[in-house]
């Protein structure tokens, strides 16, 4: 008699494990793989998947220059303008908020999408630095349109977009100025780092 009941346990055990085991693992797999069969979207045998290359920007023969000089006075008039405006914004709402409309808005559109932060502010003017790699992505967004690809080995050129007969105060009115991209401060120091560790090698 005990041992009809150990017999009639153990057997009622195995019938729940098999259970369990067809319910819970054999079925949800075997429905798992009868699903991807029939989805068109999943292909039996998947080819080795080849994404694109990440874009680099490699240094060009040219490098953005903004026409207009960060050393320029003129009769400023920007008390509308705070940080969190954008220059398009500026120009669609104030204009140029100087008697010169062709001016730099300062508010640094071009800084923002620079890949590599290639453009700082002075003066309320953009000032592009050594580190640009010619990617022209600051000549696309400037509202002013007075940011172009100029060849890299430039000296000297006329330092105003401004071709208008229009008066204005600005002192940098269609002058010239010698043209030397200056490096990003951080990027001298690495600079000096780099070159006084090659003396030792």
């Amino acid at each position: 008699m005990i041992l009809k009941t150990i017999l009639l346990i153990l057997f009622l055990l195995l019938l729940t494990l098999l259970s369990f085991f067809t319910l819970y693992i054999l079925i949800p797999s075997i429905t798992k793989g009868d699903s991807k069969k029939d989805d068109p979207l999943i292909p039996m045998s998947l080819s080795p998947v080849i994404l694109p290359e990440e874009k680099k920007y490699v240094p060009s023969d040219k490098k953005a220059f903004v026409f207009c000089s960060c050393h320029k006075e003129c009769k400023l008039n920007r008390s509308l303008f705070n940080e969190k405006y954008t220059c398009t914004m500026a120009k669609t709402v104030f204009g140029s908020a100087l008697d010169c409309k062709i001016a730099c808005f300062g508010l640094g559109d071009c800084v923002k999408i620079c890949p590599q932060e290639a453009i700082r502010i002075e003066n309320m003017t953009a000032v592009i630095t050594d580190n640009c790699c010619g990617c022209g992505k600051c000549v696309s967004i400037c509202p002013q349109n007075i940011i172009d690809l100029i060849p890299a080995d430039t000296k000297r050129t006329v330092i105003c977009a401004n071709n208008s007969d229009e008066r204005t105060s600005c002192t940098k009115l269609k002058s010239e100025e010698n043209i030397s991209w200056n490096a990003k401060k951080d990027f001298k120091i690495w600079e000096y780092c780099y070159r006084m560790l090659k003396r030792f090698k």
